[in-house]
């Protein structure tokens, strides 16, 4: 896929369709090349595998779930452990990490680590949690749960409308998990 391979992101990881999301995201929002290349460093930098707290420090976003382990062939092949975790894991993960970062629209992240839920997905599967049959099992239940709510817009339109919080981005995740 032509179009994975210039954003340097491993089909593999992601999934063809989330690249293909990602970039139709960044097109409608921003199509000045600039975002590509801000979107392939900041890609390169959610490549952080997260450590386990040390005793008493604050717990992080993934504090509930074990921590990605590299194997032998997965180091030999550079391949980024995975850990499998249910779509409604991935959800929760999802929602904590926007609690431990903030939220933020118009953008997949910003500067500060705040991400729309889009961005989420993104930094909780480079995180190493699920992988891209999680993540689009994930983003049809966040759909299923945006259509009970009487919206029929895609999840990253929802999360850019004016009208749109922080608190209903986390009830809409909550209500997802719920029914995943």
């Amino acid at each position: 896929m032509a179009a994975a391979a210039t954003l340097e992101i491993d089909p593999d990881l992601y999934g063809p369709l989330l690249v293909r999301e990602i970039e139709a995201y960044l097109a409608a929002i921003a199509p000045e090349p600039a975002w590509r290349a801000r979107l392939r460093a900041a890609i390169a930098e959610a490549h952080t595998v997260p450590a386990k707290p040390n005793a008493g420090a604050v717990e992080p976003w993934w504090h509930t779930a074990p921590a990605p382990t590299q194997t032998l062939t997965g180091r030999l092949l550079r391949r980024r452990p995975v850990i499998r975790v249910t779509v409604r894991q991935h959800l929760q993960l999802m929602d904590r990490y926007i609690t431990a970062h903030g939220w933020t629209q118009g953008q997949l992240w910003d500067e500060t680590g705040a991400v729309c839920v889009l961005g989420a997905h993104v930094r909780v599967l480079a995180a190493g949690y699920g992988d891209a049959s999680t993540t689009w099992r994930a983003r049809l239940a966040i759909g299923n749960a945006l259509g009970r709510l009487g919206h029929s817009l895609l999840v990253d339109t929802w999360n850019d409308l004016h009208s749109t919080t922080q608190d209903d981005v986390h009830r809409l995740l909550q209500s997802a998990a719920q029914r995943a």
